[in-house]
């Protein structure tokens, strides 16, 4: 079972993606946050495995957002659901620590995959060092 945090700052955006989530086998949605608002300490108790974050109105927030749950659950995955997915902040998303891009037109099925995909074991964690660097 696959913990999903969802984050958005309206609640169009947000029933968008719980609907969508809640469609999902083997995924559990354990909080709901709103964007518009510091969501470290909210997430610390639930941990989940995986944060969904809406593009939000202000993609600035979403940065925010991401760079908060970053240090706040370093070990977390983070998918940005974008509505404009050739928007060029999401490039600043990915070095943020989010990782991956699904656009909001993308189905449940396409969505269950991305979602599978980055947190599986298979995934490449582009935000750790490599081994050769590590050392």
């Amino acid at each position: 079972m696959i913990s999903v945090a969802l984050v958005a700052d309206s609640g169009a955006a947000m029933e968008a993606m719980t609907q969508s989530v809640s469609t999902l086998s083997r995924v559990n949605i354990v909080r709901h946050c709103h964007g518009r608002a510091p969501i470290g300490r909210a997430l610390a108790r639930f941990a989940p495995d995986l944060v969904l974050v809406d593009e939000m109105h202000w993609p600035r927030l979403a940065l925010q957002r991401i760079e908060e749950i970053r240090a706040t659950l370093p070990h977390a995955r983070i998918v940005v659901r974008a509505e404009r997915p050739e928007a060029g902040w999401l490039a600043d998303a990915l070095r943020a620590g989010a990782s991956a891009v699904v656009p909001a037109t993308a189905g449940a099925e396409t969505l269950g995959l991305v979602l599978a995909e980055v947190v599986s074991e298979h995934h490449l964690d582009v935000h750790a060092k490599p081994a050769a660097l590590a050392a």
